[in-house]
């Protein structure tokens, strides 16, 4: 007898599972129907960016900023913010970091100005320091204008002077 109300009672709590089962499923398909119904109503206007899209944009950002510089040669740094949207402590931030890294050397001066100076530049100092010995900093000052080139890069004039012309139009 008891053995009965066992098994009557599993047998009612399995029907109940079978029936909470199928509600489920039904509830399920029911909800699938109507995603179905509202997902054709969905439009897709502008997506997202992923992270390597972010950082590829940032390197391209980060290498014009860099041949910006290299291009110009002598940049007033509030110039070079304006360029590129950012505030003046921002760019000499961003300068100074970049001269750690190495891939800018340069100087900035108190008049608000970088200057850059290649490798090459650099090289030619050194040189003339170690042909003349002791040289005094005013001698070297007047002597750098044959070592490090103020004006842009001779192939760059034509790209400046061709973007001037297309704004001045």
């Amino acid at each position: 007898m008891r053995r009965r109300k066992d098994e009557e009672r599993e047998a009612q709590e399995r029907q109940l599972e079978e029936e909470a089962k199928a509600q489920k499923a039904r509830e399920e398909e029911a909800a699938a129907l109507e995603f179905e119904k509202w997902k054709g109503e969905f439009s897709i206007d502008a997506e997202g960016t992923t992270e390597n899209e972010v950082q590829d944009g940032h390197q391209d950002l980060l290498s014009d900023f860099v041949e910006y510089i290299k291009k110009h040669k002598c940049v007033p740094l509030e110039d070079l913010a304006a360029e590129f949207k950012l505030r003046t402590q921002e760019c000499i931030n961003r300068i100074t970091s970049l001269e750690s890294m190495g891939r800018l050397s340069g100087v900035m001066d108190d008049r608000g100005k970088y200057i850059y100076i290649s490798q090459e530049e650099m090289q030619a100092v050194a040189d003339y320091i170690k042909r003349q010995g002791r040289v005094s900093i005013s001698h070297l000052a007047s002597k750098s204008n044959q070592f490090i080139d103020l004006e842009p890069k001779a192939q760059f004039v034509e790209e400046i002077s061709s973007a001037a012309e297309i704004t001045v139009t």
